[in-house]
């Protein structure tokens, strides 16, 4: 009797029969939708079994999108276009094409293209990497404040919506200062992505329930409760999560260097 070896498919023959980006596949494998292998040579291939599981999902997906009634898109999906937008603007103002800024912010030309139309959302550590590419702050990828002054209304403060609806709230207009505060809202079970790394120090404060931060390059565990805060040097890399089944939030208080630098400069002259 002979035994068939089962048939394994590339992730780029998933994405195509699905009809999706590669990137989307790795985003259904991080959350346990579909599971892959790996070659002698570490590439992912995927079983015929889960490629059919590929190809429901993206119709699932298509099917749910039909449904929705011409105006009633979901207010996250349009402020997931909104942050795409001011991603594309902010890589245009650098002149820089897709294929240049994904290849400096290591991710896939598709995955950017993506996250520029407002299809997809994009971790933290994506947004810091695209931050870093462009050479600007984070902040800078929030919607321009209604009016700049002293004082930032609740109302009024420019939000950053991510991927699985981690957002970021600014409270002050973002470039205005050298420290720039924000709340971070972090839904359960949903991280940062992996780590950043924020040239200048950041002060953290957890407002309600816990977040567990990652340190440095051999990632040391600092959990955070409610009402405890910690400072973070600059150049360290920092990865969290939210291990809780609440959405926490956080004040992210950075300072921006370079804006300090700038000014001690010109007091030198």
């Amino acid at each position: 009797m002979i035994v068939r070896a089962p048939q394994l498919h590339p992730i780029g023959r998933v994405a195509e029969a699905a009809g999706v980006s590669t990137q989307t596949v790795r985003i259904w494998e991080r959350r346990g939708l579909i599971h892959s292998t790996r070659t002698k040579g570490g590439h992912r291939v995927f079983t015929a079994d889960m490629l059919k599981r590929a190809v429901d999902l993206a119709s699932a997906s298509r099917r749910a999108r039909e449904q929705q009634l011409p105006g009633t898109a979901s207010q996250q999906s349009l402020e997931l276009a909104s942050t795409g937008m001011r991603i594309r603007r902010a890589r245009l103002a650098r002149k820089l094409s897709q294929q240049d800024a994904a290849q400096r912010a290591g991710i896939s030309r598709s995955f950017l293209a993506a996250v520029e139309r407002g299809e997809s959302g994009c971790s933290v550590q994506v947004l810091s990497r695209l931050a870093d590419t462009f050479r600007i702050p984070m902040s800078k990828f929030a919607p321009n404040p209604t009016a700049i002054g002293r004082v930032t209304r609740k109302s009024a403060r420019p939000r950053t919506v991510l991927a699985d609806g981690v957002t970021w709230e600014e409270l002050a207009p973002p470039g205005s200062h050298d420290i720039e505060p924000a709340l971070l809202y972090m839904p359960p079970g949903q991280g940062s992505g992996g780590p950043i790394v924020r040239p200048g120090e950041t002060f953290l404060l957890t407002l309600n329930g816990e977040l567990v931060f990652y340190l440095g390059k051999h990632r040391e565990e600092v959990r955070l409760g409610t009402g405890d805060a910690m400072i973070v040097d600059g150049g360290t890399p920092i990865a969290w999560r939210n291990p809780g089944r609440k959405v926490v939030t956080c004040l992210w208080v950075e300072l921006i260097s370079t804006l300090r630098k700038k000014r001690s400069a010109r007091k030198r002259r």
